[in-house]
């Protein structure tokens, strides 16, 4: 097994020996995920204008999807947010001056990028339901597997060489991102934009062309983004609570992933 495999594994074991004591129900792939509420936490800082204005879509408007999309609106893009709980996604853009409620449909149809922050877990129902309509287009996945919530997936994604590479099973033909994945909702909103030397972001994605629109859209949220080479391959370097978790510098970040 090579050391960035052996790396890979050993961090999401630790995720799994975090868990909840008790032992999570098998995942249906259809069985319902319960929500989570949203929790506002403040944008410390300004964000600059984009000079390059995109259209986002907010797919699971939760705390990762809420306060990413709303950083991506502070600094100028257009964003719609949507969610299987039509009133959340309306709640956020009634919140998120400048932004807009819509259905999943329409997000997905309205955007040049489109942000999925759902559940890990449900990621296979989601691609049934909407895969196709995705195909062609850029998605950003911030996504991680929890074993207490995520069940049967938290064990074949084991498996795999990368979460990235995972989700991307499940978006054939889709242009795919890897990024804000490795720390909170919270760290987001207070780091992002901060005087001085910026929080750094690792970012991977399926070829270069998406790589460099998913590093474009993470330095406009007021982070320094990482390039990771490698495609989707790259995203094993920066799991979840692997050495590039947390509030990191991408000085920082480099570092812990040997770059």
């Amino acid at each position: 097994m090579s050391g960035l495999k052996t790396r890979r594994h050993a961090m999401m074991l630790g995720l799994a020996a975090g868990a909840l004591a008790a032992v999570a129900p098998s995942f249906a792939q259809d069985a319902p995920i319960p929500a989570r509420p949203f929790v506002e936490v403040p944008v410390a800082h300004p964000i600059p204008r984009t000079a390059k204005p995109m259209k986002i879509g907010v797919i699971g408007s939760g705390n990762i999807g809420g306060t990413v999309g709303e950083l991506f609106a502070k600094s100028g893009h257009q964003v719609i947010y949507s969610d299987r709980d039509d009133a959340l996604a309306k709640a956020q853009a009634a919140r998120v001056s400048g932004t807009r409620a819509g259905t999943v449909a329409e997000a997905i149809a309205a955007s040049d990028v489109l942000l999925i922050a759902i559940p890990f877990g449900a990621w296979p129902s989601f691609s049934k339901q909407y895969g196709a309509s995705l195909k062609g287009k850029i998605v950003m996945d911030p996504t991680n597997s929890n074993p207490a919530r995520d069940g049967e997936m938290s064990k074949i994604v084991l498996t795999k060489p990368s979460t990235g590479e995972y989700v991307a099973e499940f978006l054939p033909g889709v242009k795919l991102v890897r990024a804000f994945n490795t720390s909170s909702y919270a760290s987001f909103a207070k780091e992002a934009g901060r005087p001085g030397e910026k929080m750094g972001i690792p970012v991977a994605a399926s070829d270069d062309a998406t790589l460099a629109i998913g590093v474009r859209l993470v330095n406009d949220a007021g982070f320094d983004a990482v390039p990771v080479g490698g495609g989707l391959h790259g995203s094993a370097k920066f799991e979840l609570r692997g050495p590039a978790s947390g509030v990191k510098t991408a000085a920082e970040l480099k570092t812990a992933m040997g770059q």
